[in-house]
C-alpha cells in the first residue's frame, strides 16, 4: 500500500516537473549488474531521489575514501532523479602515507557505452538521469 502511495506521488512529481523518463528499471538493473559484476570496485555515487531535496551523501565535492553501495542503495530506481558517479576512490595506505587514487574512470565509461546510457560529465563525476527536463545536455 506504501509503495503504491510512493510511486503515485513520484507519477506526480514528473508530471507537474514535465520531466522525461531517460532511464527504466531495466536499463539501472543492467547499469547496476555491470558495475557489481565488472569493475574493480564499486565506485562511489550521490543520489537524488525525487521526491527529496536532500542528496545522499550530502556532500560529493571531492574524492572520498569508501565505495557505493550498488547492491541495495540505488532503489527503488523509479524514485531515482539522478546519480552523480565518482568512478575512482582514495585508498587508504597508513596514517603517515597519503592516500592512493584509484581511478576506474575509463572502465565506468564504457559500460555506460556498452550499454547506451545517456549521462553527463561534470567536475570528474558522471551524472545518470532518471527524469529529465532538458535532453540535450547528456552524451551518449
Amino acid at each position: 500500500m506504501i509503495a503504491n502511495q510512493n510511486k503515485m506521488k513520484v507519477m506526480e512529481a514528473i508530471a507537474e516537473r514535465n520531466l522525461v523518463s531517460i532511464m527504466n528499471n531495466t536499463k539501472w538493473r543492467e547499469l547496476q549488474d555491470a558495475v557489481i559484476n565488472t569493475l574493480l570496485f564499486p565506485p562511489p555515487y550521490q543520489c537524488k531521489y525525487l521526491l527529496e531535496e536532500i542528496r545522499h551523501p550530502e556532500e560529493f565535492e571531492t574524492d572520498v575514501w569508501y565505495w557505493g553501495d550498488w547492491e541495495e542503495g540505488i532503489e527503488p530506481f523509479y524514485c531515482v532523479e539522478w546519480i552523480r558517479v565518482r568512478p575512482r576512490y582514495l585508498k587508504h595506505r597508513g596514517r603517515l602515507v597519503s592516500p592512493e587514487l584509484i581511478d576506474i574512470t575509463d572502465d565506468f565509461v564504457n559500460i555506460l557505452k556498452a550499454l547506451s546510457i545517456p549521462y553527463r560529465l561534470e567536475n570528474d563525476t558522471y551524472y545518470i538521469y532518471g527524469y529529465l527536463v532538458d535532453t540535450s545536455i547528456l552524451t551518449s
